[in-house]
C-alpha cells in the first residue's frame, strides 16, 4: 500500500509537470468515455433497467410487450393485444397468478381541467392511462397520499370516475399540494375525483411513456371511446390492451405458460359456436407466449434498440481510436523518459517496478478522463433524448446517475487506462542500461536513437485509420440512406399543407356531429390564406389506421385465406385538397352524404393487387371490422399515398365518405386537412379562432404542417444518422491528431538523418516525398485494412439503411478519397518542417 501511494503521488506530479501533454490526453480520452457512458445510460433505460416496482422478477406479460395501439378482426398464432372482455375471462378463469391487471395499450393525451382553479384559462393536455382496478396491486406500488385503485372499479362500467396522479405531475402541476386528495379535475366532459398520488419514481409500466394520471378501464368510454362490450362477431374483436399478471410462489414460467394457455382455448372454445367448421381451425390457432415482465413493456425498444446497440459499437470504435491516440502520446514520452528510466534501473529498480509506475500514471490519466467523460455524458444524454424526440415533448426516460452508470464508467476509464498504458509502460521498461550510458556519454538524449523507429506509434497509425475508415463508412451509409429516405415520393403534395384534430364535446351525436364539422370546414374555407379544406378520419402521419376484412363480389380467395384492406372515411374534395392524383373515375363528393349509395375509391396497390388489369370501377366490395361492416361500389382509382412511414410500401387503402351513415357512431371525431397559400402561423391562428367560433367547448386544436409530421416519423433515422456523423468526424479528426503526431515525432527524431541527406545534395523536395510517402503508406495500410473490416461490418447495418446497400461502392469511394485527402493534409506540416531542417545544425548536433 505503501508503495501505491508513493506511485498515486510521483504520477500526480507528473503529470502536473507536463499539463499541455496532460490536457490533450485527458479530453482525447474523455469524450471516447463520455460518448459511452452517454449511450450506456440510455440503453441501460431502455433496454436493461427493472421497473422500480415490488418483485418485479415475478411479473410476466400475457401481451407482447412492444406492441400498442389498437388491433381489429382476429389475431393468430401469439397474440399481441387483448380486448377487454378477453382480459376478464383471464382474470376470472386465472389458477396460476396471484393477480392479472391489464393497461390501455397507448397513452390518450387529452385536455384536463382543475375544477376551481382553471375555470377561465385553457386545459392543459395530459397523458392518461386507463387501468384495471388490480393495476396497482399486481405491480406492487403504493402511494404516498390517499389510495390506490381496488377490484371494485372494474364491476361496474362509467360508475367510478376517479383517478390516481403521478409523483411528477402532483409536483409540477399541483406544486407538492398536500390537499390534492379529494380535488376534481376534468377529463373532456367528465370530472374524476383524485382520491391517490403514486410513490416516488413510479411512472408506469411502459419505458418511455410516463403517464400523468391513471384512469379505470371502465371509465375509458369517457376519456377516448375505447370499446369495452364483448363483439357481435369474435373474428372481429377490438384489440386494445396490454396484459400483465405477478406469478404465484412457486409457480414457474413454463408451468404458469401451461395454465395460462389451457384457459385461452376454454375461451376460443366457447366462441367457436359462431363460427363455420373452416373458420373455427383459424380461431383456435391462437396462443399467449408469456415474457418475463421485469423490464417492463416499451415504446423504444422496437425503434431504438438495434440502433442503440450499433450507436454503442461507434463510440467503442471512437474509444479505441482515442486510446491508440494516447498511446502514441505515451509512446512518444516514454522515448524521453529514457535516462530517467536508465537511473532508476542503475539504483535496482526491476521491469516489473518500471511497469506498475508507469501503469500507475495511466491509469490516474484514465480516472480524470473518467470524471470529465462522466460529466460530459450527463450533457449528452440530455441532447440525446432531445434528438430521440418527436414533438415538443421530450421522451420520459430515467436517465439519472446510478451505481450502475457510475460502475461502467470506472469499469471503462480502468479498461481504457490498461489498453493504452500498458503497451508503452511494457516498452519503456525495456531499456538496455550499457547503450544508454554510452550514449549519455556522447552528450546524446539517449532518445534519437530510437525516436521515429517505433513500429508499435506506426501500428497503432495503422490502426486509427482502420477504425477512422469503418465509422466513416457507416456515417457515409447512413447519410446516404436518410438523404433517400427524405426524398421518397409520398404521392401528394406536403407543401403548405396543414392538419389538425377535432373531437366534439360531449353531448354532439349523430346529426349534430357532421353539422360541427360541416360549420367548421365553411369558417376554414373563408379564412384568407386557405385555398381549400376538407376533412378525413385517420388523416396523415397520425398513426390511427383502421384494417378490415374484405371480400369482393366475383371473387373467391383460397382456402383460409383472409383479404384486407386499411380505410379511411374522407370528407367532400378530400383528394384535391391532399392533392392526391386521380386515375381513374372521380372522387367523394358532397352527393355521397346522408343516405346516398355507398360508393368508394381504392388506391392503385389495392386495384393491382385485387383486380389485376380489370376495371374495377362498379365492383362491389364488402368490408368488415369491429366497429362495422360496410358494402360499397368502387368509383374511383386514386394514386398510392403514404401514410404513416415512409420506409413501407402504401399497402391496399379504400376511402368511403366520411358523412355518409355507414361511419360508426364512435367515430365522431375528424382530420381536417386545409391547404394554405399564406403564412402558416397567421392561418394556424385564424384555425383557432374559427373552431372556437364553431363552439366554445371545442378543445383547441394542435396544429401541424404535413412536413413535421412526417419528420417525427423518422426521428430514429435522424437520430442515428446525426450521431454517426458526429462520431465519424470525431474519428476522423483523432485519427489525423495521431497521424500528425507520429510523423512529427518521427521528423524530431530523425533530424541528424535528414540534415546528414541534405549535406550530401538531397533536395527539400526529395524530403518532403520521403516523409510524406511513409505517412502516406501508413495511411493506404490502414484503409485496406479497415476496407476489409467494413465489408465485413456494414452488413450489420443493413436493416437500417433505405436505397443504399451496404456495400454501396459509391460511399466507400467517397470515404477513402476524403479520408485520404485529410490524412495528406495532417502528413503536409511534419514534411514541410522536415524541408526546413538546416543541415549545418543537425550535423553539429551529431
Amino acid at each position: 500500500m505503501e508503495i501505491l501511494v508513493n506511485d498515486i503521488r510521483y504520477g500526480i506530479r507528473s503529470l502536473l509537470k507536463h499539463k499541455g501533454f496532460t490536457a490533450v490526453a485527458v479530453i482525447t480520452l474523455a469524450l471516447g468515455i463520455g460518448a459511452n457512458t452517454a449511450i450506456f445510460t440510455v440503453i441501460d433505460a431502455v433496454m436493461l433497467r427493472a421497473l422500480p416496482v415490488k418483485d418485479p422478477q415475478q411479473l410476466v406479460f400475457l401481451s407482447n410487450p412492444d406492441r400498442h395501439g389498437v388491433n381489429g378482426g382476429q389475431e393468430t398464432g401469439d397474440r399481441n393485444l387483448f380486448s377487454y372482455h378477453e382480459f376478464e375471462w383471464l382474470r376470472d378463469h386465472n389458477e396460476v397468478f396471484s393477480e392479472v391487471f391489464a393497461v390501455q395499450s397507448a397513452l390518450s393525451t387529452q385536455p384536463v381541467l382543475v375544477e376551481g382553479a382553471d375555470q377561465n384559462g385553457e386545459a392543459e393536455r395530459t397523458r392518461i392511462s386507463a387501468v384495471s382496478g388490480g393495476y396497482f396491486s399486481g405491480l406492487g406500488v403504493n402511494t404516498i397520499l390517499g389510495r390506490p385503485f381496488t377490484a371494485e372499479i372494474d364491476k361496474a362500467s362509467g360508475a367510478n370516475p376517479v383517478a390516481v396522479i403521478s409523483y411528477d405531475y402532483w409536483k409540477n402541476r399541483f406544486a407538492v399540494d398536500r390537499a390534492i386528495v379529494g380535488r376534481r379535475i376534468r377529463v373532456r366532459q367528465t370530472s374524476f375525483e383524485v382520491i391517490g398520488v403514486a410513490q416516488p419514481g413510479f411512472s408506469g409500466e411502459t419505458v418511455g411513456s410516463a403517464p400523468d394520471l391513471w384512469v379505470p378501464l371502465t371509465m375509458e368510454t369517457e376519456v377516448s371511446k375505447e370499446v369495452l362490450a364483448p363483439p357481435n362477431n369474435v373474428r372481429n374483436k377490438y384489440m386494445w390492451l396490454q396484459v400483465m399478471a405477478r406469478l404465484k410462489p412457486g409457480v414457474t414460467l413454463e408451468q404458469a405458460n401451461a395454465s395460462v394457455n389451457l384457459t385461452l382455448q376454454q375461451m376460443l372454445q366457447s366462441e367457436t359456436s359462431q363460427l363455420s367448421t373452416d373458420e373455427r381451425a383459424g380461431h383456435l390457432n391462437q396462443r399467449i407466449a408469456l415474457t418475463r415482465g421485469s423490464r417492463g413493456a416499451s415504446t423504444l425498444r422496437t425503434s431504438f434498440g438495434e440502433p442503440l446497440l450499433i450507436l454503442m459499437g461507434l463510440v467503442a470504435l471512437v474509444l479505441l481510436i482515442a486510446c491508440a491516440n494516447v498511446a502514441n502520446l505515451f509512446l512518444a514520452r516514454a522515448a524521453t523518459r529514457q535516462k530517467e528510466i536508465a537511473v532508476r534501473v542503475a539504483l535496482g529498480a526491476g521491469r516489473g517496478r518500471l511497469t506498475q509506475q508507469l501503469l500507475t500514471e495511466s491509469l490516474l490519466l484514465a480516472m480524470l478522463a473518467g470524471v470529465l467523460g462522466l460529466l460530459l455524458a450527463q450533457w449528452a444524454d440530455a441532447l440525446l433524448v432531445r434528438l430521440a424526440s418527436t414533438g415538443s415533448n421530450p421522451i420520459p426516460l430515467d436517465l439519472h446517475l446510478d451505481a450502475r452508470i457510475l460502475g461502467f464508467t470506472i469499469a471503462v476509464s480502468l479498461l481504457t487506462g490498461v489498453l493504452f498504458g500498458l503497451a508503452p509502460a511494457m516498452r519503456a521498461s525495456r531499456v538496455d542500461l550499457n547503450a544508454l550510458l554510452k550514449e549519455g556519454a556522447k552528450g546524446t538524449t539517449g532518445s534519437s536513437s530510437q525516436a521515429g523507429r517505433l513500429p508499435a506509434a506506426k501500428i497503432l497509425v495503422v490502426g486509427q485509420v482502420a477504425l477512422s475508415f469503418v465509422l466513416l463508412i457507416v456515417m457515409g451509409l447512413f447519410l446516404r440512406s436518410f438523404q433517400k429516405l427524405t426524398q421518397t415520393r409520398m404521392g401528394y403534395d406536403s407543401e403548405h399543407l396543414l392538419q389538425f384534430s377535432i373531437a366534439p364535446p360531449k353531448g354532439y351525436q349523430g346529426a349534430a356531429v357532421n353539422q360541427l364539422h360541416k360549420r367548421l370546414l365553411e369558417r376554414i374555407r373563408a379564412i384568407p390564406g386557405v385555398r381549400s379544406a376538407s376533412l378525413s378520419l385517420s388523416g396523415l402521419f397520425s398513426g390511427t389506421d383502421l384494417g378490415m376484412n374484405i371480400s369482393i363480389n366475383g371473387s373467391t380467395p383460397a382456402p383460409g385465406q383472409q383479404i384486407s384492406a386499411f380505410n379511411d372515411y374522407v370528407g367532400p374534395n378530400y383528394f384535391s385538397t391532399a392533392d392526391i392524383p386521380i386515375f381513374l373515375g372521380r372522387e367523394i363528393g358532397p352527393e355521397d352524404e346522408g343516405n346516398a349509395p355507398l360508393v368508394g375509391v381504392i388506391n392503385q396497390t389495392m386495384a393491382r393487387t385485387y383486380f389485376g388489369d380489370a376495371n374495377p370501377i362498379g365492383r362491389q366490395i364488402k368490408a368488415s371490422a369491429p366497429f362495422g361492416n360496410l358494402a360499397f361500389t368502387v368509383v374511383g382509382i386514386v394514386a398510392d399515398s403514404k401514410h404513416d412511414d415512409l420506409r413501407t410500401p402504401s399497402g391496399s387503402w379504400f376511402y368511403t365518405p366520411y358523412f355518409h351513415v355507414s361511419r360508426h357512431p364512435n367515430f365522431s371525431w375528424a382530420t381536417n386537412e386545409v391547404r394554405i397559400s399564406g403564412n402558416t402561423a397567421a392561418v394556424a391562428t385564424a384555425i383557432r379562432a374559427a373552431a372556437k367560433d364553431t363552439s366554445p367547448l371545442i378543445e383547441m386544436p394542435e396544429i401541424h404542417t404535413i412536413n413535421e409530421l412526417v419528420g417525427q416519423t423518422i426521428t430514429t433515422e435522424r437520430l442515428i444518422t446525426t450521431l454517426s456523423s458526429f462520431f465519424g468526424m470525431l474519428a476522423l479528426l483523432l485519427a489525423c491528431i495521431g497521424l500528425y503526431g507520429a510523423m512529427s515525432y518521427n521528423v524530431v527524431g530523425r533530424t541528424n538523418e535528414i540534415g546528414i541527406r541534405m549535406a550530401l545534395g538531397a533536395q527539400p523536395r526529395n524530403i518532403f516525398r520521403l516523409i510524406a510517402r511513409q505517412g502516406m503508406t501508413l495511411v493506404l495500410i490502414g484503409i485496406v485494412v479497415g476496407l476489409s473490416a467494413a465489408l465485413a461490418l456494414t452488413r450489420l447495418i443493413s436493416s437500417l439503411l433505405y436505397g443504399v446497400s451496404a456495400t454501396d461502392s459509391t460511399t466507400f469511394v467517397i470515404v477513402a478519397v476524403l479520408l485520404a485527402a485529410v490524412a495528406l493534409l495532417a502528413c503536409y506540416l511534419p514534411a514541410r518542417r522536415a524541408t526546413k531542417v538546416d543541415p549545418l545544425v543537425a550535423l553539429r548536433y551529431e
